[in-house]
């Protein structure tokens, strides 16, 4: 679908180099989180699209990690939504082209987002059996106490991509090792894209342009109940995206094997952070340091 031109405008706050907020006031809510509240557990979250759940995408739990299992396919068409022409100049993200994004957050719900550019040097697609993939990593399970990833009910057939390493962050006061694991979710199948638009993009990639995927980010930092009572050392984070624009950039950039450029509109809504004992009592202030390490360039 192509959006429609959108007349809100909105404050843009920079919170660091590259990484900027916006808040809004209205939206259409093609793109919407939805929260099922169920008294005495977890609040479940899902991604709706134009008013049917898609897929879930984890809880709020405190000590949870994130998963998403597709529920019903997205079926859209190949192109989700259109990136103003603008963003394919090779120019860095500001404020200015914050407010040029107005077309595309004219489809989220109303709230709060942060805007960043990343890179992911992505592998895959893996699908839910493929037991390369991040949810058959034996850490993982010891971490999150599950025996078999099959039987737990969080993933489904569809695919997924994943960041070749996962980013590694130290906190030196409790002698913890966090890193984090990245993820893309493509909302069309690898299988439909066509292979010569994929070869242009290539061919882009080799000579040295960086075409940037438009994402639906967020993020979940669970605290396994074993890293609170500081059985163990290591714990795991999450950034995860849903592709919105760019499906044939993205298989792009794989067979090029080139670090792939998002531009990612994460919602904080969609969006869990919990602390260590060490990082205090709040948690924005933390959220939005780990969010401007995403943004800053690579090393």
């Amino acid at each position: 679908m192509k959006p429609e031109t959108a007349s809100q405008k909105f404050d843009v706050v920079r919170l660091a180099d590259g990484l900027f907020k916006v808040k809004l006031n209205q939206g259409r809510g093609f793109f919407k989180i939805g929260v099922e509240k169920k008294p005495g557990e977890a609040n479940s979250f899902f991604l709706e699209i134009n008013g049917s759940r898609k897929f879930e995408v984890g809880n709020d739990c405190d000590t949870c990690h994130f998963w998403f299992k597709c529920l019903h396919e997205p079926r859209l068409s190949r192109k989700v939504v259109n990136l103003p022409k603008a963003f394919q100049v090779p120019r860095p993200l500001d404020e200015s082209m914050v407010q040029e994004l107005a077309p595309i957050l004219d489809l989220q719900e109303k709230g709060e987002f942060e805007i960043f550019e990343t890179s992911i040097n992505v592998a895959g697609p893996y699908d839910s059996e493929d037991e390369g993939s991040y949810f058959f990593n034996s850490e993982f399970m010891d971490l999150w106490d599950i025996a078999d990833p099959r039987e737990e009910g969080l993933l489904s057939g569809w695919e997924h991509y994943e960041n070749q390493k996962p980013r590694v962050f130290r906190h030196s006061d409790e002698g913890i090792t966090e890193r984090q694991y990245d993820f893309i979710i493509p909302l069309v199948p690898h299988g439909m894209l066509k292979d010569e638009n994929v070869k242009i993009y290539q061919s882009m990639i080799a000579n040295g342009d960086r075409p940037r995927i438009l994402l639906l980010g967020l993020y979940h930092r669970g605290i396994p109940e074993a890293v609170r009572r500081g059985r163990v050392k290591s714990l795991h984070s999450f950034f995860a995206g849903f592709v919105l624009d760019g499906h044939h950039k993205l298989a792009a950039y794989r067979r090029a094997g080139v670090p792939a450029k998002f531009l990612v509109v994460l919602s904080h809504k969609a969006s869990k952070y919990f602390l260590l004992r060490d990082e205090g009592a709040t948690p924005r202030p933390k959220f939005e340091e780990r969010l401007a390490t995403l943004a800053a360039p690579a090393a």
